[in-house]
């Protein structure tokens, strides 16, 4: 098992989703992650909203089906475009 912690820097991309503390099968993924998260806290995130998402885990961006092997911290922010 894998515990996360969960924060949400951009809560516009996730409504209704909670940070907090998470614990999931080693190897999930970011995805399955997020799925848990939204299953708990009875949230739905649009699925337009993902591709704007740039996930920090430990510091390090990850794609979102990226398996997760060890404990950390996941900061869910929006991506960052410009010109």
């Amino acid at each position: 098992m894998v515990t996360v912690e969960v924060k949400l820097i951009s809560s516009e991309l996730t409504p209704g989703l909670s940070g907090g503390e998470y614990t999931i099968e080693e190897g999930s993924t970011i995805l399955d992650l997020l799925a848990q998260c939204q299953n708990v806290c009875g949230a739905v995130i649009p699925e337009e909203n993902y591709p704007q998402m740039y996930p920090l885990f430990n510091g390090k961006p990850l794609p979102l089906d990226r398996a997760l092997t060890e404990d950390g911290t996941l900061h869910l922010s929006r991506i960052v475009m410009g010109g």
